[in-house]
């Protein structure tokens, strides 16, 4: 069968197996319907809860150390991965354990996390372990306040399953603040971990497992809000 031509549009397609078809006019040649999908929306409001801007964005977030994670889990293997501070560090699948993003108003060690140390619209890279430049939790010139971490129930609607992750960082430090970086940080408790170099037993630990740079920087004046809300979902 012929299956040469200048475009998509050109291919005899009546010729291919029914169950190796696929119909790109059908689908847009979008193939999202069978993947895991992220979205973050951005919601700036101001301190009478008036909302100034509010957008969304397809989040290119779960990375290396996700994915690692992950394998672990399920192949009950040993996992070498990176934590916040930089170390390799053998996290046991096999061994239990609980990872968690629900950090406490002021906490900036773990949860969804903002800095302002990327360039706006660059890729980001698979194997980042921390932000480039966190801005830190506080009231004080550069800083900026962390809410509390949630995560919604899951629904479903259709074939699609989704769930929310967000968190409001509030802007006190009288200048405008710039964000051009964003994470999500769990909290890994639990399983057995130690150091790769020295082997050294730890019982918790920090580890970056979705990393996104904003098509654009944004801007939080002084006494505005930020809400970053990540949704994740499945098509089935």
């Amino acid at each position: 069968m012929a299956l040469i031509g200048f475009n998509k549009d050109e291919l005899d397609l009546s010729q291919l197996p029914k169950d190796s078809f696929y119909d790109p006019k059908k689908d847009d040649d979008n193939l999202s319907g069978i993947q895991v999908r992220a979205t973050i929306t951005f919601r700036i409001t101001n301190p009478d809860g008036t909302v100034v801007r509010e957008w969304t964005e397809p989040a290119h977030s779960l990375n290396y150390n996700f994915a690692t994670l992950i394998w672990a889990l399920w192949s009950a293997s040993q996992a070498e991965m990176t934590d916040t501070a930089g170390t390799a560090i053998y996290v046991q699948g096999a061994s239990g354990g609980a990872w968690s993003v629900t950090a406490a108003s002021g906490n900036s060690s773990y949860g969804i996390v903002v800095g302002s140390g990327a360039s706006a619209g660059s890729t980001p890279s698979p194997t980042a372990y921390k932000l480039v430049a966190q801005i830190p939790a506080g009231t004080s010139s550069g800083q900026i306040e962390y809410g509390a971490t949630s995560v919604g129930s899951p629904s479903q609607s259709g074939q699609i399953t989704s769930f929310t992750i967000s968190r409001s960082f509030t802007n006190v430090s009288g200048a405008t603040l710039t964000v051009t970086e964003i994470g999500i940080i769990v909290y890994v408790t639990g399983f057995a971990m130690t150091t790769v170099s020295a082997a050294t037993a730890m019982s918790s630990d920090y580890f970056l497992i979705a990393y996104d740079i904003p098509s654009s920087a944004i801007s939080v004046q002084n006494g505005q809000t930020l809400t970053v809300t990540y949704t994740f979902s499945v098509t089935t």
